[in-house]
C-alpha cells in the first residue's frame, strides 16, 4: 500500500533534459554535427549547456546570431536529423539521472498528476519516454509544438487545463533559469536541480523557491513547501 501524499501540490510538471535525463553529451555531438560544414563556428559544451530547455530554433539562434531565418530552420533540421540518427544507430549517449525511476515512482497517487513541460518537440519526447519507460508516469505531455516556449507560462498551464488543477497548485522542477521562469510566469511554485545545466545562483536568480542537489531529494522538498509556516 502507497503512503499518502506528503505534500499540498495537485500537479507535478517536470523539465526533461537536465532534469530526468542527462542528455548533455547527445545534445553536443548533435550540434556538431549539424553546424559541420556550415559557415557557422560550431557552438562549444558551454555555448550548449547556456540554451538547453529552450525551443531548438531559439537555440540555434544564440549559437549563430548572423544566421538569416531560413539558416536557422536549416541548422535545426540538420540538429533534428543528427539526434534522430544517434537514436536509429543506438549510440545516443542519454541516462536517466540516478533516483528517477524510484522517485516518479514514489510521487504517483491518484490524487496528484504528473507532466512533462520540455523544450523538445514532441517526436523527440515520445521516444525519451518509450526509451526510458517513463509513459506511466504522466498526465500531460506539453512540448513547444502546440506551446510557447519557455520562459513563457503556457504548457504549464496547458498542463493545468489538461488535469483540472491551478498553477498556484503545481510545481515546476526543472534544471535551468528558463523553468524557474516559466513556473513564476505561470504563478507555480519553482523547484530547480542543482546537478543539470545551469549554476545555483543562476537558478536562485531566476526564481527558484527550493533547490534540490538530487533528484531523489523532491519528496522532501515538496513537503518543506507545504508546511503552513512555509512563505513563498
Amino acid at each position: 500500500m502507497k503512503n499518502p501524499v506528503q505534500h499540498r501540490f495537485k500537479l507535478l510538471a517536470f523539465d526533461m533534459d537536465g532534469t530526468l535525463i542527462d542528455s548533455l553529451a547527445a545534445i553536443v555531438d548533435a550540434s556538431v554535427e549539424a553546424f559541420a560544414g556550415s559557415r557557422f563556428e560550431t557552438p562549444s559544451p558551454a555555448q550548449v549547456r547556456e540554451v538547453v530547455g529552450l525551443h531548438l530554433e531559439l537555440c540555434v539562434e544564440h549559437w549563430a546570431p548572423q544566421a538569416s531565418p531560413e539558416e536557422v530552420r536549416e541548422l535545426a533540421e540538420r540538429y533534428r536529423q543528427a539526434f534522430r540518427g544517434q537514436r536509429a544507430r543506438g549510440d545516443q549517449n542519454v541516462r536517466p539521472y540516478d533516483g528517477v525511476d524510484e522517485t516518479l515512482s514514489a510521487l504517483t497517487d491518484d490524487e496528484v498528476f504528473m507532466a512533462v513541460v520540455t523544450g523538445k518537440d514532441r517526436r523527440g519526447l515520445d521516444a525519451v519516454l518509450e526509451s526510458h519507460g517513463f509513459n506511466q508516469y504522466f498526465h500531460s505531455l506539453q512540448t513547444p509544438d502546440t506551446n510557447t516556449g519557455k520562459p513563457a507560462p503556457d504548457m504549464v498551464w496547458s498542463a493545468n487545463t489538461e488535469t483540472a488543477t491551478k498553477a498556484h497548485d503545481t510545481v515546476v522542477i526543472g534544471d535551468t533559469s528558463f523553468d524557474m521562469e516559466m513556473a513564476r510566469n505561470a504563478g507555480a511554485v519553482a523547484v530547480g536541480v542543482t546537478y543539470g545545466n545551469h549554476s545555483e545562483d543562476r537558478l536562485r536568480q531566476s526564481g527558484a523557491h527550493v533547490l534540490i542537489h538530487s533528484f531523489s531529494d523532491l519528496p522532501a522538498a515538496l513537503a518543506e513547501l507545504s508546511h503552513e509556516d512555509y512563505r513563498l
